[in-house]
């Protein structure tokens, strides 16, 4: 493992599991009505506070700053630490797909609860944390680590203001939802 990458353009760079990921999510999505996929990127946070914005813009520009840098690092297929974040990035992989899919056979308007959402009641952030940590597994970087870390404590804060809004809008349903089901797996 290294601590900052050997930035270099290749052939057998971090661009792959990027790729794959979204190539699985364009295809997903395609599957979508056109108001599910309204559903689906329908953000529904509460009316944004300007530290939030600010906060959910520092997360965009680490995420924008993590792709480009991983596009031009050389992958080590060689590494045993490659093979440890390659299962990562694919249980992650899964999982969204997973999600994806039961967020799509869901009635519009109505909370997900099954599939994923049975262990999960975010399993889409869950998955796409689990697929960005695997790929900077993979990459060997610990700064790569280091921002997708950066990067998960901003999704949480962003879940904590989405929860809100759900209650808001789901009621007393949602809450019971919420008592059952952990917010992330297990016991997280």
């Amino acid at each position: 493992m290294k601590i900052i990458p050997e930035l270099r353009i290749g052939i057998l760079n971090g661009w792959i599991p990027l790729v794959l990921y979204f190539i699985g999510l364009i295809v997903s999505v395609s599957l979508y009505s056109k108001e599910a996929r309204i559903w689906l990127f329908n953000n529904p946070k509460d009316e944004s506070k300007r530290v939030l914005m600010f906060i959910r813009l520092c997360g965009q520009l680490a995420m924008m700053a993590y792709i480009v840098m991983m596009i031009i690092t050389p992958l080590n297929i060689n590494n045993p630490i490659f093979l440890v974040g390659a299962v990562i990035y694919s249980i992650g992989h899964i999982f969204v797909m997973s999600a994806l899919h039961y967020f799509r056979i869901t009635p519009i308007g109505q909370p997900v609860v099954e599939g994923p959402y049975r262990v999960s009641r975010n399993p889409q952030w869950l998955g796409l944390f689990l697929v960005l940590l695997g790929s900077a597994i993979a990459a060997g970087i610990w700064l790569y680590i280091g921002i997708v870390v950066v990067v998960g404590i901003i999704y949480h804060i962003q879940l904590l203001d989405e929860e809100t809004a759900c209650i808001k809008k789901y009621g007393e349903s949602y809450r019971e939802y919420m008592n059952r089901i952990p917010r992330y797996f297990l016991f997280l």
